[in-house]
């Protein structure tokens, strides 16, 4: 009777230590496989890192160079009244001598609009806001008021779309405010599309004396790259403003601050190098684009 007693003792210890380690076993397990989840994590964040590729810069154009029509001594005309649904416009008026300061004043712009004096910029008018001002330095007598309206990827027949009257400056001169209102204007249109990137940078390709990069200057970039062959695409504009991609000849898509990143579809893609070409319609703070394997950050 004693033995038996004893060993059922025995045999209940023997379960509760067999419970014991199986429990144990168990937390091992998970433990181990946690951990190699987190390595899995950390290495994966790694590689999302690294860039693809980088493209190198061989050709540039300013955007008037894509102009496909023109109207000289005209009043201001919004899109619809140049046949235009897209793309851009650029108004272009003689200055007469203001010595100060003076301030524009757009009457409506209902897209982004950045103002020129000659080539120089001076800043944006935002369609959005009110009111549509903008201080201007001092200008002389035959300078140019450039503004671009860049509407790139929008469709839209309202009657309002680009600029309409009355457009004017006003200073303050000896205690009296001049006001001048601006009536006599050249206006370009630059549709959107690679056949007009293609034949702005050909101008640029054909004519004897090269064509400087400006940073910041709205207009057309050529790249050349070689992509991987494996994994995602992503092309990163973080570096660009606002406008259109083309890979050899195909839209790929627009780009903004918004989305400063384009996914890259194989079937666009061929072996060896690549042309890339970036229609910006702001300006770019570095013409530098590169490629990766993921999204921009945000997207």
């Amino acid at each position: 009777m004693y033995l038996c007693t004893k060993l059922r003792k025995n045999c209940e210890g023997m379960k509760r230590f067999l419970t014991i380690t199986v429990f144990l076993t168990v937390l091992l397990s998970l433990a181990q496989t946690t951990e190699g989840r987190r390595r899995v994590r950390t290495r994966k964040a790694v590689v999302a890192k690294e860039v693809i590729q980088k493209s190198e810069l061989k050709g540039f154009a300013p955007i008037i160079f894509g102009a496909d029509s023109v109207v000289m001594n005209s009043p201001l005309r919004t899109k619809r009244e140049m046949g235009m649904t897209s793309g851009t416009m650029i108004y272009v008026c003689m200055l007469p001598d203001v010595k100060v300061p003076s301030m524009l004043t757009i009457g409506t712009c209902h897209d982004f609009a950045q103002v020129f004096i000659d080539d120089d910029y001076v800043g944006p008018i935002d369609g959005s806001e009110h009111p549509q001002t903008l201080k201007l330095p001092p200008v002389h007598d035959g300078q140019e008021l450039k503004i671009l309206v860049g509407a790139t990827g929008r469709r839209n027949l309202d009657d309002f779309v680009g600029i309409s009257e009355p457009l004017f400056l006003t200073a303050d001169i000896d205690g009296n405010e001049l006001t001048l209102t601006m009536k006599r204007w050249t206006i370009l249109t630059v549709p959107d599309g690679y056949d007009t990137a293609s034949k702005a940078l050909s101008v640029i390709a054909s004519d004897s004396i090269a064509q400087p990069v400006v940073q910041g200057m709205p207009g057309y970039y050529r790249f050349q790259t070689v992509f991987s062959r494996s994994g995602n695409i992503y092309l990163n504009m973080d570096n660009f403003g606002r406008g259109q991609v083309f890979v050899n000849g195909n839209p790929i898509g627009y780009f903004s601050n918004a989305q400063p990143s384009l996914a890259l579809h194989r079937r666009y893609l061929k072996r060896g190098f690549n042309e890339v070409v970036v229609l910006d319609v702001t300006g770019p703070r570095q013409a530098v684009l590169s490629a990766q394997n993921h999204p921009a950050v945000g997207q």
